[in-house]
């Protein structure tokens, strides 16, 4: 059976997206053919055991040495951080997945091994599209507080302001306060608003919001790379997303968002309304037959085969 290896308190570590990603919404597409395992003592030889960045070398030398069979699954480039780490884990796997093809050539390029893709399912139950925008138009934005603190968000805010000055800007992130340090007058101008992360307040956020805002700072190798699970979530969601250059995965999403200036998506947007409520509806479609948690899991299913 395929194991996914969450060690630690699951009602804990599941606020991590990879855990949930990569682990947690797999598994309701997998039936009776997957399983989590906490203790990686308790692992045996019928077992495949899924390890992803929670892992390190003792928990990998306890695999190799029993003969028990694992899967190496990568959802991020750390090799300039874990080079010692992901070397040898890759080197010793039964199999390498990852969520990309950029992020397969990257692992090809420093391993010589070709992973499996295996991309990341959507969390979130599919709502009616919707675009509606009124006089005042609400963003919403979530993720991890070092990615809110990428961007350049005053230039993101005095961009929109070139369309419209009415607006407001809804971001969920862990330690908002912290995050959103250095944009103090904004939210004291009532345009950015900031909410404590939760899996409930996310869809709470994006449900409320006209278009989901993901701006993509430029030029980061490590960001290329990234996963599209926050325009899938969102647009599963039924929301508009406007995002630009930056992330290599979301360009298999082009014909459902606005890929490109901000500013001129936002204008088409409003522009464009029966537009943007098809694009959505399109995207829902390619989500449900690439991205669903039962193709995922079936797709984790197929690791079987391969190791």
């Amino acid at each position: 059976m395929i194991k996914f290896f969450v060690p630690g308190q699951l009602e804990k570590t599941s606020g991590r997206a990879s855990v949930r990603f990569r682990a947690l919404v797999p598994l309701k597409g997998m039936g009776d053919k997957g399983g989590i395992i906490d203790d990686i003592t308790k692992a045996t030889k019928d077992d495949i055991i899924v390890c992803a960045k929670i892992v390190d070398m003792d928990i990998l030398n306890h695999l190799i040495n029993n003969g028990i069979k694992y899967v190496f699954d990568i959802c991020d480039d750390k090799w300039n951080k874990e080079k010692k780490l992901y070397d040898f884990a890759c080197r010793n796997a039964n199999l390498v997945t990852t969520t990309c093809e950029l992020l397969q050539s990257k692992i090809k390029e420093y391993t010589g091994k070709t992973a499996f893709i295996i991309p990341d399912p959507t969390e979130r139950e599919q709502e009616e599209p919707k675009f509606e925008p009124k006089d005042h138009i609400k963003f919403a934005w979530f993720g991890g507080r070092k990615s809110f603190s990428l961007f350049d968000w005053e230039e993101v805010i005095e961009s929109i302001k070139t369309v419209t000055d009415n607006f407001s800007i809804h971001a969920v992130t862990n330690k908002p306060d912290k995050a959103s340090k250095r944009l103090t007058k904004y939210r004291e101008d009532k345009k950015l608003f900031m909410y404590h992360w939760s899996f409930d307040k996310q869809g709470e956020v994006v449900r409320d919001c006209d278009i989901v805002l993901l701006p993509i700072p430029r030029g980061m190798p490590l960001v290329q790379v990234k996963s599209p699970n926050r325009v899938i979530d969102s647009i599963q969601q039924g929301r508009f997303v406007l995002t630009n250059d930056g992330v290599d995965s979301y360009k298999n999403l082009s014909d459902y968002i606005h890929l490109g200036s901000l500013k001129e998506g936002l204008k088409w947007a409003l522009n464009n309304r029966d537009q943007v409520i098809e694009k959505i509806k399109q995207g829902q479609i390619y989500i449900n037959k690439n991205h669903s948690p039962k193709t995922v899991g079936q797709r984790w299913i197929e690791t079987e085969k391969l190791v």
